[in-house]
C-alpha cells in the first residue's frame, strides 16, 4: 500500500493507494473507492452504484482530473510548483505566475498585505479548470499586475512580493 498527501482544491488529503486484482483501492479518511484502468489516462469508478469515467492528465506536476465534468487538481505539497509557471520561475519566489495561459478568476490579495508560504493568492481558469497558485515564500505584497477577468501569460508576474528576512 503507498500513501499520499495532495492538495485538493486548497485543502491537504490523505489517500492510500493498493492494487486489488487489475483494479486499484483508493482510501482517504472513511471513505474508499474501487477504480479501473480504461487505458489512455482514463479511469472507472463505481459510487454509490453509478458507473463514472474519470479522466486524469498530468501537467507541470500537477494532476488535472476530470470526474462527472466536474474538474479538480491535485497537487503534491512536497513538489516546488506552488508560484505556478513550471521550473522556468522555480528560483524566482518573489514572483506569482499563472501555471499556463488563462484568465484571472479571482485575486485574494492587495499591496501591503503580509503573506505566509503556500498561502493562496490567485486563481487561474485555463483549459476549463480552476488553478489556484499559492505563495512560494512569507512577505509582503508589493505589486499586484493584474485585475479578476484579465487574460495572463505565464511570463508576465501576476502578483509580485518583498520577501521577509529569514531568521
Amino acid at each position: 500500500m503507498n500513501s499520499f498527501e495532495f492538495i485538493l482544491d486548497g485543502e491537504t488529503v490523505e489517500a492510500s493507494l493498493d492494487r486489488v486484482g487489475e483494479n486499484f483501492r483508493v482510501t482517504s479518511g472513511d471513505r474508499e473507492f474501487l477504480f479501473r484502468s480504461e487505458g489512455d489516462n482514463l479511469f472507472s469508478c463505481l459510487v454509490n452504484g453509478h458507473k463514472s469515467l474519470i479522466a486524469v492528465v498530468l501537467h507541470q506536476g500537477k494532476y488535472y482530473i476530470d470526474y462527472d465534468s466536474h474538474q479538480f487538481e491535485l497537487t503534491d505539497p512536497t513538489e516546488d510548483g506552488f508560484a505556478g509557471g513550471g521550473d522556468v520561475h522555480s528560483g524566482e519566489k518573489d514572483k506569482i505566475f499563472a501555471p499556463m495561459p488563462g484568465k484571472i478568476v479571482k485575486i485574494m490579495v492587495a499591496v501591503g498585505d503580509e503573506v505566509t508560504e503556500k498561502q493562496p493568492m490567485v486563481v487561474v481558469e485555463a483549459m476549463k479548470m480552476e488553478n489556484q497558485v499559492n505563495s512560494r515564500a512569507n512577505g509582503t505584497v508589493k505589486a499586484v499586475n493584474f485585475s479578476d477577468g484579465d487574460q495572463v501569460d505565464t511570463e508576465t508576474p501576476i502578483i509580485e512580493i518583498d520577501l521577509a528576512e529569514e531568521e
